[in-house]
């Protein structure tokens, strides 16, 4: 079933095969290799973007961390500055301008440590005695009562709270040209040395600037967001751009699964990339994204670069492989018609040696062939006229054999009107032994017919010299329907009687046996005469030599070619014994109409 399936979908010219072969084997794979390695690239390329997105966006967090204790550093440092201290301590003692002037002083010192950083810090700073300074132009004028009551110093004021708090997304109070009121701040409780407080300040990082200053960069490079702890967005590189919600919740998901290291990934959605990094400090996320268009774009180059290469060498591969094979089975297709043409014309004419390479030599093969068959039919109308001849001859050759039975017929007629009986069953027995030599187109006869051949080969015998040579049988039933080769028994009980008894009429015996041994059929025959040393002797002396036993072991080897058949001569303690073999070929009886003795009946 698969082999005709095969067939069906296989093209039946010899050159849409061989374009087939070549798609199947060669191109398809080639293509196939190319498309895997470029995936492989892809698969590369994004996991090389996002090592460097995470390094990146790690290099990002890194800055604001940094930055982050910068400004706890500079809050220490106004902390153990001891003018400062004294100024908000002793407040009394200075002048309000003078105080400013002092304290502003002490904030444009700081502010010169974040020239670098590329950030603006604003602090604010309130002491216990109802004064507030300011690092920058607030937008409403100072009260202390204000801001006395804001939440952060309700917070630092708290009995048992904390004496710094990072507060992000916090509430800008700054005049500033550009839109953005969130700030990253720090709440801190400002103590002397016997950790009384004495001040409260809050230092606010602008890290829309920052983050619009580290978010910079070349066109192409992506968007970058930054995330607070339940994934809502809080800055953003570019106000076109969003995460997706379901962005957004596997990076919250991932972050607080537990995994061995959630705190950079890569997550890919529709086309795009999305890099994030957990700030602790925080508790937010960086995330960056980057279409995968923008990652792939070389290697999209390459792909139409290879596929209009890949199709060019294609079509052209296609032209070549009809141009090729056109070569070769258009002139198959003409040697078909001529070869079509030759058989038409009964094998007479031949083909014109035409063309080059394999074409002239397949035209040589046959036109040579073309000659051997004609050649050969010559021979064999040679040799039927020859069978013909044979078997006329062979005709005629039987026409004095049919004269002598009719002869036969004839004496024994007159034999039984003339009350001669020992020439009647002469002839009798004569004309069975004719009639079965008659029939050319039997070789194999039941071995109870051959026996009753023999029976009749022993009256003419008896009758001829007068001997009491008696026939002795042991053969099983079964036995009897034995297919044995025609006239087999007959010569060597006609050895038996002449080398054997000679002309003499004393007495004797031969038996015959058929026994069975490894399917095959065993015939002795037996007899007590003079032994074969005597035999031979007499035999040395006679005329004409016997031929019998020859022509029988020959016989055998022709009738039972490549079986197991053979013929063998051996004395006894009496006479002579001959054994032959042969295959067992047993032609069993039937029943006909009710009838069981089928001896008879004729078949």
């Amino acid at each position: 079933m698969l082999t005709r399936w095969f067939r069906r979908i296989t093209p039946d010219t010899f050159k849409h095969r061989i374009l087939l072969s070549f798609l199947l084997f060669l191109l398809v794979p080639i293509a196939l290799l190319f498309l895997y390695n470029f995936r492989e690239t892809e698969v590369l390329l994004q996991r090389n973007a996002s090592d460097k997105n995470i390094e990146q966006l790690e290099g990002i967090k890194n800055d604001l961390v940094d930055l982050m204790s910068l400004v706890m550093k500079t809050g220490m440092l106004l902390e153990q500055d001891s003018v400062l201290r004294q100024v908000m301590q002793e407040p009394g003692n200075y002048d309000a301008i003078n105080r400013k002037r002092i304290v502003e002083n002490k904030f444009a010192g700081i502010e010169n440590s974040f020239f670098l950083t590329g950030a603006t810090v604003y602090y604010t700073l309130i002491d216990l005695k109802g004064n507030a300074y300011t690092s920058y132009a607030p937008e409403n004028s100072l009260n202390y009562a204000a801001i006395s009551s804001e939440d952060w110093v309700q917070e630092l004021k708290r009995e048992g709270g904390q004496r710094y708090i990072w507060k992000p997304n916090d509430v800008s109070t700054v005049v500033r040209e550009r839109n953005g009121d969130r700030m990253l701040s720090l709440y801190e409780v400002m103590r002397d040395d016997g950790l009384k407080p004495f001040a409260y300040g809050r230092f606010s990082i602008d890290y829309e600037e920052w983050f619009a200053i580290k978010t910079t960069g070349g066109e192409g490079e992506g968007t970058y967001f930054l995330l607070d702890a339940k994934g809502n967005l809080m800055l953003q590189s570019d106000s076109d751009e969003q995460v997706p919600a379901d962005v957004t919740t596997s990076i919250v998901q991932t972050a607080q699964s537990g995994d061995a290291d959630p705190s950079s990934k890569s997550i890919v959605n529709n086309h795009m990339m999305y890099t994030y990094s957990k700030i602790q400090e925080l508790d937010g996320y960086f995330v960056k994204k980057v279409p995968l268009s923008l990652l792939f774009e070389e290697v999209d180059k390459q792909k139409k670069r290879f596929f209009a290469a890949y199709g060019a060498i294609l079509l052209l591969f296609v032209l070549l492989t009809y141009f090729i094979s056109s070569t070769v089975t258009g002139p198959l297709k003409l040697l078909q018609r001529k070869m079509e043409t030759t058989v038409k014309s009964n094998l007479k004419a031949k083909l014109p040696e035409q063309g080059r390479g394999e074409i002239l030599a397949l035209t040589s093969s046959f036109n040579s062939m073309i000659t051997d068959i004609n050649d050969l039919l010559e021979r064999l109308k040679l040799e039927e006229r020859q069978k013909q001849f044979v078997r006329f001859q062979v005709l005629l050759g039987q026409m004095n054999p049919h004269f002598l039975l009719n002869t036969l017929n004839t004496i024994k007629s007159i034999a039984l009107d003339k009350e001669e009986d020992d020439i009647y069953e002469i002839c009798v027995g004569l004309g069975k032994i004719l009639e079965t030599s008659l029939n050319m187109e039997v070789d194999l006869i039941l071995l109870k017919d051959e026996l009753v051949l023999n029976e009749s080969y022993m009256d003419i015998q008896r009758k001829r010299f007068g001997h009491g040579i008696e026939l002795r049988y042991e053969i099983r039933g079964e036995l009897e329907y034995a297919l044995i080769p025609k006239f087999c028994l007959q010569p060597l009980v006609e050895n038996a009687l002449l080398h054997g008894f000679g002309q003499s009429q004393r007495e004797g015996r031969i038996d015959i046996r058929a026994t069975t041994r490894n399917k095959l059929l065993i015939l002795e025959v037996e007899d007590n005469g003079i032994g074969m040393r005597k035999a031979q002797e007499n035999q040395s002396t006679r005329k004409r030599k016997s031929i019998g036993v020859q022509n029988l072991r020959e016989s055998l080897e022709l009738m039972f070619k490549n079986q197991p058949s053979g013929l063998v001569l051996e004395s006894t303690d009496e006479g002579t014994k001959v054994m032959m073999h042969f295959p067992l070929l047993l032609s069993k009886p039937y029943a006909k109409e009710g009838i069981t003795d089928v001896a008879n009946i004729d078949r």
